[in-house]
Protein backbone atom coordinates (compact mmCIF):
# COMPACT_ATOMS: atom_id res chain seq x y z
CA UNK A 1 0.00 0.00 0.00
CA UNK A 2 2.84 2.39 0.86
CA UNK A 3 4.51 1.68 -2.47
CA UNK A 4 1.33 2.47 -4.42
CA UNK A 5 0.86 5.73 -2.49
CA UNK A 6 4.47 6.69 -3.22
CA UNK A 7 4.02 5.93 -6.91
CA UNK A 8 0.81 8.02 -7.05
CA UNK A 9 2.55 10.94 -5.33
CA UNK A 10 5.51 10.76 -7.73
CA UNK A 11 3.11 10.65 -10.70
CA UNK A 12 1.29 13.74 -9.43
CA UNK A 13 4.56 15.62 -8.98
CA UNK A 14 5.61 14.69 -12.52
CA UNK A 15 2.27 15.97 -13.90
CA UNK A 16 2.76 19.28 -12.06
CA UNK A 17 6.29 19.62 -13.44
CA UNK A 18 5.17 18.77 -16.99
CA UNK A 19 2.30 21.25 -16.75
CA UNK A 20 4.37 24.07 -15.28
CA UNK A 21 7.29 23.87 -17.69
CA UNK A 22 5.02 22.81 -20.56
CA UNK A 23 2.96 26.03 -20.32
CA UNK A 24 6.13 28.04 -19.85
CA UNK A 25 7.68 26.57 -23.03
CA UNK A 26 4.42 26.59 -25.07
CA UNK A 27 3.91 30.33 -24.40
CA UNK A 28 7.43 31.23 -25.43
CA UNK A 29 8.55 31.73 -21.84
CA UNK A 30 6.56 34.97 -21.62
CA UNK A 31 4.82 34.08 -18.37
CA UNK A 32 6.22 33.65 -14.92
CA UNK A 33 6.78 30.03 -13.80
CA UNK A 34 4.45 30.52 -10.86
CA UNK A 35 1.62 31.55 -13.21
CA UNK A 36 2.27 28.37 -15.21
CA UNK A 37 2.23 26.31 -12.02
CA UNK A 38 -0.99 28.04 -10.89
CA UNK A 39 -2.70 27.26 -14.20
CA UNK A 40 -1.62 23.62 -13.93
CA UNK A 41 -3.06 23.33 -10.43
CA UNK A 42 -6.45 24.89 -11.24
CA UNK A 43 -6.67 22.67 -14.33
CA UNK A 44 -6.04 19.31 -12.67
CA UNK A 45 -8.17 20.24 -9.64
CA UNK A 46 -11.01 21.26 -12.03
CA UNK A 47 -11.31 24.66 -10.31
CA UNK A 48 -10.64 26.57 -13.52
CA UNK A 49 -11.27 30.15 -12.34
CA UNK A 50 -10.15 31.65 -15.62
CA UNK A 51 -7.25 31.38 -18.04
CA UNK A 52 -4.52 33.23 -16.16
CA UNK A 53 -2.50 32.63 -19.31
CA UNK A 54 -4.22 33.57 -22.55
CA UNK A 55 -4.04 30.37 -24.61
CA UNK A 56 -5.88 31.73 -27.67
CA UNK A 57 -2.65 32.18 -29.57
CA UNK A 58 -0.86 29.19 -28.09
CA UNK A 59 -2.29 25.96 -29.58
CA UNK A 60 0.37 23.86 -27.86
CA UNK A 61 -0.73 25.31 -24.53
CA UNK A 62 -4.31 24.27 -25.22
CA UNK A 63 -3.13 20.79 -26.23
CA UNK A 64 -1.28 20.63 -22.93
CA UNK A 65 -4.47 21.66 -21.12
CA UNK A 66 -6.35 18.80 -22.77
CA UNK A 67 -3.60 16.38 -21.70
CA UNK A 68 -3.70 17.68 -18.10
CA UNK A 69 -7.49 17.49 -18.05
CA UNK A 70 -7.38 13.76 -18.77
CA UNK A 71 -4.13 12.60 -17.19
CA UNK A 72 -3.78 15.10 -14.34
CA UNK A 73 -7.38 15.04 -13.13
CA UNK A 74 -7.45 11.23 -13.21
CA UNK A 75 -4.18 10.95 -11.32
CA UNK A 76 -5.18 13.55 -8.72
CA UNK A 77 -8.52 11.79 -8.18
CA UNK A 78 -6.71 8.47 -7.73
CA UNK A 79 -4.25 10.05 -5.25
CA UNK A 80 -6.95 11.74 -3.16
CA UNK A 81 -9.12 8.61 -3.18
CA UNK A 82 -6.16 6.46 -2.17
CA UNK A 83 -5.21 8.75 0.71
CA UNK A 84 -8.83 8.88 1.89
CA UNK A 85 -9.03 5.09 1.74
CA UNK A 86 -5.89 4.77 3.87
CA UNK A 87 -7.28 7.16 6.49
CA UNK A 88 -10.69 5.48 6.57
CA UNK A 89 -9.15 2.00 6.55
CA UNK A 90 -6.88 2.97 9.43
CA UNK A 91 -9.86 4.20 11.43
CA UNK A 92 -11.82 1.06 10.62
CA UNK A 93 -8.88 -1.13 11.63
CA UNK A 94 -8.53 0.68 14.95
CA UNK A 95 -12.28 0.38 15.55
CA UNK A 96 -12.18 -3.33 14.67
CA UNK A 97 -9.18 -3.94 16.94
CA UNK A 98 -10.93 -2.14 19.80
CA UNK A 99 -14.13 -4.19 19.41
CA UNK A 100 -12.14 -7.42 19.10
CA UNK A 101 -10.16 -6.56 22.23
CA UNK A 102 -13.35 -5.79 24.18
CA UNK A 103 -14.88 -9.13 23.13
CA UNK A 104 -11.72 -11.02 24.13
CA UNK A 105 -11.63 -9.25 27.50
CA UNK A 106 -15.23 -10.33 28.17
CA UNK A 107 -14.30 -13.98 27.55
CA UNK A 108 -10.95 -14.18 29.36
CA UNK A 109 -10.87 -16.02 32.70
CA UNK A 110 -8.38 -17.60 35.11
CA UNK A 111 -5.92 -14.98 33.91
CA UNK A 112 -3.41 -12.67 35.60
CA UNK A 113 -3.70 -8.89 35.62
CA UNK A 114 -0.56 -6.75 35.49
CA UNK A 115 -1.12 -3.20 36.75
CA UNK A 116 1.55 -0.95 35.27
CA UNK A 117 4.15 -1.78 32.64
CA UNK A 118 7.66 -0.85 33.73
CA UNK A 119 11.15 -2.23 34.16
CA UNK A 120 9.99 -5.10 36.34
CA UNK A 121 6.65 -5.96 34.78
CA UNK A 122 8.10 -6.33 31.27
CA UNK A 123 10.03 -9.36 32.52
CA UNK A 124 6.91 -10.53 34.34
CA UNK A 125 4.89 -10.34 31.12
CA UNK A 126 7.62 -12.27 29.31
CA UNK A 127 7.46 -15.01 31.96
CA UNK A 128 3.68 -15.29 31.69
CA UNK A 129 3.93 -15.49 27.91
CA UNK A 130 6.67 -18.15 27.93
CA UNK A 131 4.81 -20.30 30.44
CA UNK A 132 1.51 -20.05 28.52
CA UNK A 133 -0.47 -18.21 31.19
CA UNK A 134 -3.21 -15.84 30.07
CA UNK A 135 -2.71 -12.24 31.12
CA UNK A 136 -4.11 -8.72 30.76
CA UNK A 137 -2.01 -5.64 31.40
CA UNK A 138 -3.19 -2.17 32.38
CA UNK A 139 -1.35 1.07 31.70
CA UNK A 140 -2.11 4.77 31.28
CA UNK A 141 0.57 5.54 28.69
CA UNK A 142 -0.54 4.96 25.07
CA UNK A 143 3.07 4.82 23.83
CA UNK A 144 3.98 2.20 26.42
CA UNK A 145 0.97 0.12 25.34
CA UNK A 146 1.97 0.38 21.65
CA UNK A 147 5.55 -0.63 22.43
CA UNK A 148 4.42 -3.55 24.59
CA UNK A 149 1.92 -4.89 22.04
CA UNK A 150 4.59 -4.70 19.34
CA UNK A 151 6.86 -6.83 21.51
CA UNK A 152 4.03 -9.16 22.56
CA UNK A 153 1.50 -9.31 19.69
CA UNK A 154 -1.97 -10.40 20.68
CA UNK A 155 -1.48 -9.54 24.34
CA UNK A 156 -4.70 -8.26 25.94
CA UNK A 157 -4.61 -4.82 27.55
CA UNK A 158 -6.77 -2.07 29.02
CA UNK A 159 -5.72 1.56 28.67
CA UNK A 160 -6.47 3.46 31.86
CA UNK A 161 -5.80 3.95 35.57
CA UNK A 162 -5.48 0.65 37.44
CA UNK A 163 -6.78 2.30 40.63
CA UNK A 164 -10.12 2.87 38.89
CA UNK A 165 -12.74 0.17 39.56
CA UNK A 166 -14.19 0.40 36.04
CA UNK A 167 -10.76 -0.27 34.53
CA UNK A 168 -10.28 -3.29 36.80
CA UNK A 169 -13.71 -4.59 35.77
CA UNK A 170 -12.75 -4.22 32.10
CA UNK A 171 -9.61 -6.24 32.79
CA UNK A 172 -11.83 -9.05 34.11
CA UNK A 173 -10.93 -8.81 37.79
CA UNK A 174 -13.96 -10.87 38.85
CA UNK A 175 -12.75 -13.84 36.78
CA UNK A 176 -9.00 -13.34 37.27
CA UNK A 177 -6.74 -15.79 39.04
CA UNK A 178 -4.26 -13.24 40.30
CA UNK A 179 -3.13 -9.62 40.11
CA UNK A 180 0.30 -7.99 40.10
CA UNK A 181 0.61 -4.41 41.39
CA UNK A 182 3.82 -3.42 39.62
CA UNK A 183 3.93 0.36 39.36
CA UNK A 184 7.06 2.18 40.55
CA UNK A 185 4.97 4.11 43.10
CA UNK A 186 4.25 2.28 46.38
CA UNK A 187 1.25 4.54 47.05
CA UNK A 188 -0.34 3.54 43.72
CA UNK A 189 0.37 -0.13 44.41
CA UNK A 190 -1.29 0.26 47.81
CA UNK A 191 -4.46 1.76 46.29
CA UNK A 192 -4.50 -0.93 43.57
CA UNK A 193 -4.31 -3.65 46.25
CA UNK A 194 -7.14 -2.04 48.24
CA UNK A 195 -9.38 -1.69 45.17
CA UNK A 196 -8.66 -5.17 43.81
CA UNK A 197 -9.17 -6.96 47.14
CA UNK A 198 -12.42 -5.10 47.76
CA UNK A 199 -13.78 -6.09 44.34
CA UNK A 200 -12.57 -9.70 44.51
CA UNK A 201 -11.61 -10.89 48.02
CA UNK A 202 -10.50 -14.30 46.68
CA UNK A 203 -7.98 -12.77 44.28
CA UNK A 204 -4.32 -13.58 44.88
CA UNK A 205 -2.34 -10.31 44.85
CA UNK A 206 1.42 -9.89 44.54
CA UNK A 207 2.69 -6.33 44.99
CA UNK A 208 6.00 -4.71 44.13
CA UNK A 209 7.55 -2.71 46.95
CA UNK A 210 10.16 -0.07 46.19
CA UNK A 211 10.58 1.05 49.79
CA UNK A 212 11.19 -1.85 52.18
CA UNK A 213 9.40 -0.03 55.02
CA UNK A 214 6.10 -0.18 53.07
CA UNK A 215 5.87 -3.99 53.04
CA UNK A 216 3.51 -4.23 56.03
CA UNK A 217 1.31 -1.44 54.65
CA UNK A 218 0.90 -3.25 51.34
CA UNK A 219 0.00 -6.46 53.13
CA UNK A 220 -2.59 -4.60 55.23
CA UNK A 221 -4.00 -3.15 51.97
CA UNK A 222 -4.66 -6.64 50.62
CA UNK A 223 -1.42 -7.88 49.06
CA UNK A 224 -0.94 -11.61 49.74
CA UNK A 225 2.73 -11.42 48.83
CA UNK A 226 5.07 -8.43 48.62
CA UNK A 227 8.31 -8.42 46.66
CA UNK A 228 10.98 -5.94 47.72
CA UNK A 229 13.31 -4.99 44.88
CA UNK A 230 16.20 -4.23 47.25
CA UNK A 231 15.80 -7.50 49.16
CA UNK A 232 15.71 -9.59 45.95
CA UNK A 233 18.75 -7.75 44.58
CA UNK A 234 20.69 -8.34 47.80
CA UNK A 235 19.83 -12.05 47.86
CA UNK A 236 20.84 -12.45 44.21
CA UNK A 237 24.21 -10.80 44.88
CA UNK A 238 24.75 -13.19 47.79
CA UNK A 239 23.87 -16.15 45.55
CA UNK A 240 26.36 -15.02 42.91
CA UNK A 241 29.05 -14.92 45.58
CA UNK A 242 28.29 -18.07 47.62
CA UNK A 243 26.44 -20.38 45.19
CA UNK A 244 27.29 -19.20 41.67
CA UNK A 245 26.59 -22.57 40.01
CA UNK A 246 23.04 -22.59 41.41
CA UNK A 247 22.54 -19.03 40.14
CA UNK A 248 23.92 -20.08 36.77
CA UNK A 249 21.53 -23.05 36.64
CA UNK A 250 18.57 -20.76 37.32
CA UNK A 251 19.77 -18.39 34.60
CA UNK A 252 20.00 -21.27 32.14
CA UNK A 253 16.45 -22.30 33.04
CA UNK A 254 15.17 -18.76 32.50
CA UNK A 255 17.23 -17.59 29.53
CA UNK A 256 19.18 -20.54 28.11
CA UNK A 257 18.26 -23.10 25.46
CA UNK A 258 15.84 -24.74 27.93
CA UNK A 259 14.29 -21.38 28.83
CA UNK A 260 10.84 -22.96 29.00
CA UNK A 261 11.89 -25.20 31.92
CA UNK A 262 10.54 -23.96 35.26
CA UNK A 263 10.07 -25.03 38.87
CA UNK A 264 6.29 -25.10 39.26
CA UNK A 265 3.67 -26.05 41.86
CA UNK A 266 0.79 -28.26 40.76
CA UNK A 267 -2.33 -28.87 42.81
CA UNK A 268 -3.17 -32.58 42.70
CA UNK A 269 -6.67 -33.43 41.47
CA UNK A 270 -9.10 -34.95 43.98
CA UNK A 271 -9.29 -38.16 41.91
CA UNK A 272 -5.83 -39.02 43.28
CA UNK A 273 -6.57 -38.42 46.94
CA UNK A 274 -5.78 -41.62 48.82
CA UNK A 275 -3.62 -42.97 46.00
CA UNK A 276 0.17 -43.19 45.81
CA UNK A 277 2.68 -40.89 44.13
CA UNK A 278 3.51 -43.61 41.61
CA UNK A 279 -0.15 -43.62 40.45
CA UNK A 280 0.44 -40.19 38.92
CA UNK A 281 2.68 -41.93 36.35
CA UNK A 282 5.11 -39.03 36.26
CA UNK A 283 7.46 -41.26 34.26
CA UNK A 284 5.24 -40.63 31.22
CA UNK A 285 6.16 -36.95 31.42
CA UNK A 286 9.63 -36.88 29.87
CA UNK A 287 10.47 -33.33 30.94
CA UNK A 288 9.06 -33.47 34.48
CA UNK A 289 10.92 -34.18 37.71
CA UNK A 290 9.25 -34.30 41.15
CA UNK A 291 11.24 -32.18 43.62
CA UNK A 292 8.96 -32.18 46.63
CA UNK A 293 5.45 -32.73 47.98
CA UNK A 294 3.81 -30.13 50.21
CA UNK A 295 1.29 -31.69 52.57
CA UNK A 296 -0.17 -29.22 55.06
CA UNK A 297 2.75 -27.28 56.56
CA UNK A 298 5.18 -30.11 55.84
CA UNK A 299 7.35 -30.24 52.69
CA UNK A 300 8.85 -33.62 51.79
CA UNK A 301 11.72 -33.42 49.34
CA UNK A 302 12.13 -36.20 46.78
CA UNK A 303 8.99 -38.01 48.02
CA UNK A 304 8.91 -41.79 47.78
CA UNK A 305 6.71 -43.37 45.12
CA UNK A 306 4.70 -45.23 47.83
CA UNK A 307 3.73 -42.01 49.63
CA UNK A 308 -0.03 -41.54 49.98
CA UNK A 309 -1.54 -38.38 48.47
CA UNK A 310 -3.84 -36.41 50.77
CA UNK A 311 -6.47 -33.76 50.19
CA UNK A 312 -4.81 -30.39 49.51
CA UNK A 313 -1.37 -31.80 48.67
CA UNK A 314 0.71 -29.87 46.18
CA UNK A 315 3.49 -31.16 43.95
CA UNK A 316 6.64 -29.08 43.40
CA UNK A 317 8.09 -30.14 40.06
CA UNK A 318 10.62 -29.07 37.48
CA UNK A 319 8.76 -29.14 34.18
CA UNK A 320 7.88 -27.38 30.95
CA UNK A 321 4.79 -25.17 30.44
CA UNK A 322 3.22 -27.80 28.19
CA UNK A 323 3.65 -30.62 30.70
CA UNK A 324 2.58 -28.38 33.58
CA UNK A 325 -0.75 -27.84 31.83
CA UNK A 326 -1.11 -31.63 31.30
CA UNK A 327 -0.35 -32.25 34.97
CA UNK A 328 -2.92 -29.64 36.05
CA UNK A 329 -5.52 -31.30 33.82
CA UNK A 330 -4.64 -34.82 34.94
CA UNK A 331 -7.82 -36.91 35.29
CA UNK A 332 -10.10 -33.88 35.13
Amino acid sequence: MGKRLFQAAIGLIIILIIGTFGYWAATGMKYHLFDCFYLTVITITTIGYSEVIDQAHYPYARALTIFLAFAGIGLLTYFVTFVSAIVIEGQLKESYKKRKMENQLKKVENHFIICGIGRHSVHLLEELTQTHRNSVFIDLDTEVIKKTTLQYPGELFVEGDATNDDILFKAGIMKAKGLFATTTDDNLNLVICLSAKRLNPDLLIVALCNNHSNIDKLKMAGADKVVSTYYISGMRMASEMFRPIVAQMLDVMMRGENKSLRIEQVNIHENYFGKKIKDLKIGEFKNTLILALKSGDDIQFNPESELIIKNGDTLIVMTTPQERIKLENLSK
